[in-house]
């Protein structure tokens, strides 16, 4: 037995009693069960050594123990229930201990039956997760991107943010793959769509199918099926009938199990000769000849025509699904009726296959599809269908978001009950890839930018970043072809948001809203050119461009002035501009108008913003009167909502400077958690800034540099200038604290110019209070009081009184 077979046999034999003990003399009879080692205690130790390096494995009194794991997620297909033959190459299979195995072999032999049944096969080998990945290299349309792929696997492996390019996402998948044990599967790949998703590091393999050689890896070549294997799956579908009969549909289908499949389902109920005789006939509908293989095209023809008419026609329609595979209501929508019973017989007929509640065909079925031809409006009703439920997805994620308006559509068309933030998600992670593959087919029609502007709120919220830009991308390019300045513009700010929302791409955000907004001044549309100023507004504010960002926010103010948006973050600039003042007119009447319009995210965003203000003006108990209301409509939300709204940061300050050090390192903490729930590198800085204050006020001079210093690094990689700001004050306090003065100094005056290049006014009086300290510190009492009185009139120009107390002391 080999080495891999072993620890197959041991991991197996720990798992069948995981969580207690397994005699020692019980792991060596499972692993050595007819010829044992000559030291089979000391062989036996050395394999569980092996199996550490994966596994948590606990040496017990009488045996070995294996620690309980949680399970991975698990994305296979399901396994056939009649799976036959290949018992060779199986065997072949279960013994390779190769990184990357290649399934190989000509279109219709079984290749994804095989490569699916193999990874159950592989499960308990994998614990920490079977990923599965359709590249479609052989089907209509475009074949899904490596990057698409990865991004798949890394969020399904539970990663926060997932990168857009192809070398950090590798960067990314390795650090989660260590220590864990993943099985990915490959399906229908090239050598030029498998080469970037590898390698795959640590513990991991990869099981990939595909039609082309792949000789570089090591593969299973599958043939078509010999007699006795054929034979069976004909056991296994009870196709009765005699030797000779049995041995001409045999040969008629070519030994391809894809056929016999098709074949074998066509029967049920009929006379194996007739059938036989029909096979061999010349009347087939030739539509098409699949890789010039006359057999599968025979058995093809025979099982479509022997289907009901409705069924005829779905079959046919669904050619025209966009992406991998599909749901009812998509097939419905195509149909113009109820689909589910028909969806059932072409599964009963093996010309659809079921996975849980998702249908799919077969790459051959999918051509064969497409060949026979569609009603192209049966394609209009399959986006509108899209449409509509996008439509509904996005108003219950995202009520505050402007969007396109849409064009009438059909009332008969099928509408899922999208009306909670679960169903919502879910149907939008169900139908993201067709939507994505619909909007970069459909050419230069509306449909391809509005898709986009009904999706752009779910892309932003779940991170889903590597899809947002393809389809952002192929929308500009739709608008642009049809020759639709407002989409365009509409095209451009989402990709100008894309960049905001990865984090470290302002200036590329900045550049489309730029062009956006640029087109917008010679073809007018105040609603969009509204929200575009908005967004614009948002990204120069956070690089520190507070005077463009105040007047992008102040004409977006002109044309939208009960905009609670608009109001809240031209509230949300002044907060670094000041005066305080002005801050808190704007934030509270955004409060009056989402209050007034029962928009909840408005709502809570407005009184966190009150919030902030009151702290910085000093009035600890009046935002604490406002704390509470925020966590009462936070204690309200839908969960998902609660995550996008940031909180905890408001509590941790207000805790620590009432005094309550414990209770604001907690709250640090969970706020922390809330931004990389959230992807929000912004908040995440911010909470590592407010870590590092309470770390300093515990006499915790490391940690508070080493929160510091994570904060600094987030803002600079993602160009959010307060944070930068916040971080060097924090960091030159900490070394202040240290007694490592010079280093202080460097960093309280970097402070200092970072502020006054960005007119951080509000900020500024945090880094001024800290310099002061640093010169009397230093025994330079002149530069002290200089930067005092500076500091002082700052106070009073801004109203911030937030650090007022470390200036009067300085």
């Amino acid at each position: 037995m080999a080495e891999a077979s072993r620890l197959r046999a041991l991991l197996e034999a720990l798992a069948a009693s995981q969580g207690e003990p397994v005699p020692f003399d019980d792991l060596v009879a499972a692993v050595w069960p007819a010829d044992p080692p000559g030291n089979p205690r000391a062989a036996l130790r050395n394999l569980v050594q092996r199996l550490r390096r994966t596994e948590q494995v606990v040496t017990e009194p009488l045996g070995y123990r294996l620690v309980r794991r949680p399970p991975g997620p698990s994305q296979l297909p399901a396994d056939l229930p009649d799976f036959v033959g290949r018992a060779r190459e199986l065997e072949r299979a279960l013994a390779s201990e190769a990184a990357v195995l290649a399934v190989t072999g000509p279109p219709g032999v079984g290749k994804t039956s095989f490569a699916v049944h193999l990874a159950h096969r592989l499960r308990a080998d994998f614990p920490d997760g079977q990923l599965y990945a359709d590249l479609r290299a052989f089907s209509p349309g475009e074949p899904v991107r490596p990057e698409q792929a990865l991004a798949r696997f890394l969020r399904a492996l539970g990663a926060e943010q997932v990168p857009v390019d192809l070398a950090a996402q590798h960067a990314l998948l390795a650090n989660l793959l260590r220590n864990r044990r993943v099985l990915f599967v490959v399906d229908n790949a090239t050598r030029e769509l498998l080469d970037p998703l590898l390698p795959v590091a640590g513990h991991a393999r990869v099981l990939v199918s595909s039609r082309t050689d792949l000789p570089e890896h090591h593969q299973v070549r599958l043939g078509v099926f010999d007699a006795d294997e054929a034979h069976a799956l004909l056991d296994n579908m009870r196709v009765e009938g005699g030797d000779h009969d049995r041995a001409e549909l045999i040969r008629l289908c070519a030994n391809l199990p894809l056929a016999l499949r098709i074949a074998g389902a066509n029967l049920a109920g009929r006379y194996l000769p007739d059938y036989v005789s029909e096979l061999r006939g010349d009347d087939r509908l030739d539509a098409l000849q699949i890789e010039g293989d006359a057999a599968v095209n025979a058995t093809f023809d025979l099982s479509y025509r022997a289907q009901p008419a409705a069924a005829q026609r779905l079959f046919r329609l669904l050619g025209l699904v966009p992406g991998q595979d599909f749901g009812v209501g998509a097939a419905t929508a195509l149909l113009h009726e109820d689909a589910a019973d028909v969806l059932d017989q072409l599964v009963a007929a093996n010309l659809v296959h079921r996975s849980h509640d998702r249908y799919s065909l077969h790459d051959l079925l999918r051509v064969y599809s497409v060949h026979l031809g569609a009603d192209e409006s049966a394609r209009t009703r399959l986006l509108d269908y899209y449409l509509v439920n996008a439509e509904q997805a996005a108003r219950t994620l995202n009520k505050e978001f402007f969007r396109l308006d849409l064009p009438p559509l059909a009332q008969d068309l099928p509408r899922h009950d999208l009306t909670t933030e679960a169903a919502a998600v879910a149907w939008l992670d169900a139908e993201r890839v067709n939507i994505v593959a619909a909007v970069r087919q459909a050419g230069p029609v509306p449909i391809a930018w509005l898709l986009v502007d009904l999706l752009r709120g779910h892309f932003h919220f779940q991170a889903h970043h590597v899809d947002w830009f393809a389809a952002a991308r192929a929308g500009l390019a739709a608008a642009t072809q049809a020759g639709d300045e407002i989409a365009k513009a509409v095209m451009h700010g989402s990709l100008g948001l894309a960049h905001w929302s990865v984090g470290g791409q302002l200036a590329d955000a900045v550049e489309h809203y730029g062009k956006a907004l640029a087109i917008l001044r010679e073809h007018r549309d105040d609603r969009v050119r509204a929200s575009l100023l908005i967004n614009s507004g948002i990204v120069n504010w956070e690089l520190g461009r507070l005077r463009v960002a105040a007047d992008l926010l102040g004409e977006a103010l002109e044309m939208s002035p009960d905009n609670p948006a608009v109001l809240f973050n031209l509230g949300g600039v002044h907060l670094d501009l000041g005066p305080l003042s002005v801050s808190l007119a704007h934030v509270t009447r955004a409060l009056e108008i989402a209050e007034a319009q029962d928009l909840l995210v408005g709502r809570i965003l407005a009184v966190n913003a009150i919030v902030e203000v009151l702290q910085l003006m000093g009035d600890h108990d009046g935002a604490e009167e406002f704390l509470a209301r925020a966590d009462a409509l936070r204690a309200a939300a839908p969960p998902g909502l609660v995550r996008r709204v940031p909180g905890f940061d408001s509590h941790a300050q207000l805790a620590l400077a009432r005094g309550r050090l414990h209770d604001a390192m907690v709250s640090g903490m969970k706020a922390i958690e809330q931004a990389q729930e959230a992807h929000s590198a912004k908040d995440e800085g911010d909470g590592h800034d407010t870590l590092g204050e309470v770390h300093r006020a515990r006499g915790e001079i490391d940690l508070a540099m080493h929160a510091h210093n994570e904060a600094l690094a987030m803002s600079l990689k993602s160009g959010y200038l307060r944070g930068e700001v916040n971080a060097l004050a924090g960091l030159a306090a900490d070394h202040l604290a240290a007694g490592e003065h010079a280093e202080a100094l460097r960093l309280a005056l970097h402070a200092r110019d970072r502020a006054r290049a960005g007119e951080m006014r509000v900020r500024g009086t945090r880094v001024l209070a800290v310099l002061a300290g640093v010169h009397r510190a230093m025994g330079d009492d002149r530069a002290a009081d200089e930067v005092k009185r500076a500091g002082l009139a700052l106070v009073a120009e801004t109203g911030c009184r937030f650090w007022q107390e470390e200036l009067d002391t300085a």
